[in-house]
């Protein structure tokens, strides 16, 4: 039989090197794994800022189309009313802007306030998801054609929208629409 001292020699040495091994791989290892959840929440970011802003985008383009298929059959552009455009925007109708000043870009509207801006016809048409419902304003951008005392011009309106997605993803569009009135609202041309 042999002795505990005599095993004690048989058996070789362990330099820890396997264990060193081991935690440089380990160490390497999360690196990946950090480096790969880091890209997949930038990437579930920018996928969810997308959907928001097509959210906002799809949310103004509807209040456009409401305005144009809604806004242009009743008063004031149907008789047409010049005197319902005022420079304070009252009611989202503004007169025609001063030379090369755009009420959207100068910050001069402030989109909160529902008595300067407007927002779908109807509140059944509410959109639901949103920060808020989209809104717009229309300006009197001036006059083309007609005839005195014969055919009344066509007036040519800057229809401004703002969307608003959620997480405050904003998105502005503008239609310039092309309105011919049937008579003013003194009764003239028509």
């Amino acid at each position: 039989m042999m002795s505990k001292q005599s095993l004690k020699h048989k058996l070789p040495k362990q330099g820890g090197v396997v264990l060193l091994t081991g935690m440089i791989f380990l160490v390497i290892l999360t690196i990946i794994v950090v480096a790969v959840m880091r890209n997949a929440t930038i990437e579930e970011r920018m996928a969810s800022n997308t959907r928001n802003r097509q959210l906002a985008l799809q949310a103004a383009e509807a209040v456009l189309r409401d305005a144009e298929s809604t806004l242009f059959a009743a008063a004031p552009f149907s008789p047409f009313d010049p005197t319902a455009f005022t420079t304070a925007c009252t009611n989202g109708l503004c007169s025609k802007p001063s030379s090369g000043v755009y009420r959207w870009s100068s910050g001069d509207v402030d989109w909160s306030n529902t008595g300067v801006t407007r927002t779908l016809s109807t509140t059944a048409a509410n959109l639901v998801g949103l920060n808020a419902q989209p809104r717009y304003f229309v300006e009197l951008m001036g006059y083309e054609g007609g005839q005195a005392q014969m055919i009344c011009p066509k007036i040519l309106y800057r229809i401004s929208v703002r969307g608003e997605g959620m997480n405050s993803s904003l998105v502005f569009i503008q239609s310039v629409y092309r309105h011919r009135p049937a008579k003013f609202l003194d009764g003239s041309c028509g």
